[in-house]
């Protein structure tokens, strides 16, 4: 089942809600930004369809829509900022900003953001730097979920990080993913009536799980990759929860993670139009590569989103699978903000 919407009645239903907790205009349109960026895009399992979940952090207390983001410290390139429980995209929207415009006068720059609420997704921040024609990166962790290699018990999160590079006039090469299967992708499943894969996850004995929900409630998720993952998923958890002064998930998560920005220039390495000249060159070759089915050609990372992102721009439209719409019905429900209208 599809079901297709107005851009412009889908940003008014998300406005709409956001506004129902107590977010700022202004607030309401950015965090609208994030998550209908990723209904453009085709990721319905990571756009407006978490509405419901932000919603409930805020009336849970988790999430906060009034406090400030705290500056612990700040120097040329770099800046630590204390998030206070601030609405995830807001102060990550904040982190990657500073980010931005050090990185314009210092090369390259980095920030630190603590005591954040769930941002939504990586790829929206690193890719809010290539669109300044920097290079962009991004990782956060959160509550646990994966065993180590050999493990049958949760002790790492799924860890996302994100890397966006600027590839004008093509759409930018994004590379955005945790280090094992994410549970927004299996609930979709399940309401879809699909099983996830023998590699995904396991009961304590090792038994693998077929269950998207079974493996939500009690299941043990495994790395992608095996050590690779693994090995990625730990050092995501320090990055994002140790150099922010944070507990790891194992010793007890409250809602709230830590996450590590950095933009860096690219003419302070090489000029940048010599820099995108052959990116494109490097992607010509990508692409053009042989395919073992020729009417699946090769695409590069953040080819297909993007270029269904600007076609969806220009017709105005956002298409919702079943599961990403039923969570709109959750969300108009539970803050009775009437829903976008279905359009042929």
């Amino acid at each position: 089942m599809a079901v297709t919407v107005e851009l412009d009645d889908l940003r008014r239903f998300c406005r709409m809600v956001l506004i129902t907790r107590g977010l700022s205009e202004g607030q309401a349109a950015l965090v609208t930004e994030v998550m209908v960026e990723q209904d453009l895009r085709g990721h319905g399992h990571h756009g407006s369809s978490l509405l419901a979940l932000r919603v409930k952090d805020i009336d849970s207390g988790i999430a906060k829509v009034n406090v400030d983001v705290e500056v612990l410290s700040d120097l040329p390139a770099y800046t630590a900022l204390d998030a206070r429980g601030l609405l995830g995209p807001l102060g990550a929207i904040r982190a990657m900003d500073a980010c931005i415009e050090k990185a314009h006068t210092q090369g390259i720059a980095s920030a630190t953001l603590r005591d954040m609420p769930h941002w939504v997704i990586p790829a929206y921040y690193s890719m809010r730097a290539a669109a300044e024609g920097l290079i962009g990166h991004c990782v956060c962790y959160t509550n646990p979920s994966f065993a180590p290699v050999g493990g049958n018990s949760r002790v790492l999160g799924n860890n996302p990080m994100s890397y966006a590079i600027p590839a004008d006039p093509r759409p930018p090469i994004v590379v955005d993913f945790g280090v094992s299967a994410s549970t927004n992708r299996m609930r979709e499943m399940a309401v879809d009536g699909e099983l996830i894969p023998d590699d995904w996850a396991i009961d304590t004995d090792g038994s693998p799980i077929s269950d998207p929900l079974v493996a939500i409630e009690r299941g043990v998720f495994l790395p992608f990759g095996e050590h690779r993952g693994y090995g990625l998923g730990l050092v995501h958890e320090i990055l994002g929860a140790t150099l922010n002064a944070m507990p790891i998930g194992l010793e007890g998560v409250n809602g709230r993670f830590g996450a590590m920005f950095v933009a860096s220039r690219v003419d302070v390495f090489r000029p940048a139009s010599e820099f995108l000249k052959d990116v494109n060159r490097a992607l010509d070759l990508v692409v053009g590569s042989s395919s073992v089915d020729p009417k699946q050609p090769i695409r590069y990372p953040g080819e297909r989103s993007g270029t269904k992102m600007r076609e969806n721009l220009v017709r105005g439209r956002v298409d919702f699978g079943k599961a990403a719409w039923n969570k709109l019905h959750e969300v108009s429900e539970l803050t009775n903000v009437a829903m976008p209208r279905a359009c042929g």
